[in-house]
């Protein structure tokens, strides 16, 4: 049986996610907002809380630079900053084709990765996600 070749991937902030997240937020805590407003007039204070469900889901949804690394029989993160690395095990969450988000445990720790971002390591990054035997769960 053949192996499938060492796979390294530096994850790098994204902010367009990181910007989807936080209008996702935005939305969210609006239309909470809305909704006890139309209920109660005496709820207007909660309006001062939707900017800061926006910088929250801002700062929440920021990816931290790590590495990924696969080698040859598993998978391995390394945290900012540091060398040590923890075996992981991914899952393919969503897969939009030159978009992936990916969990891994234990943690959880959410890792979305763009071919932009990684187009000279894609193509195998995306094989031994779902070739390789224990790279990843669908």
């Amino acid at each position: 049986m053949r192996r499938t070749p060492p796979v390294v991937v530096q994850l790098l902030p994204q902010p367009a996610v990181q910007a989807v997240v936080a209008c996702l937020g935005l939305l969210a805590s609006g239309g909470l907002v809305a909704w006890a407003l139309s209920h109660h007039s005496a709820a207007w204070p909660l309006l001062f809380g939707v900017p800061l469900a926006g910088f929250y889901a801002w700062r929440s949804a920021a990816v931290l630079p790590r590495r990924l690394r696969w080698d040859g029989q598993a998978w391995w993160l390394a945290e900012p900053g540091q060398d040590a690395e923890t075996r992981v095990q991914l899952a393919v969450l969503i897969d939009l084709d030159a978009w992936l988000l990916l969990r891994a445990s234990p943690g959880p720790c959410w890792l979305p990765l763009s071919s932009g971002q990684h187009a000279a390591q894609w193509g195998a990054l995306r094989a031994t996600l779902f070739a390789a035997p224990g790279g990843a769960v669908p």
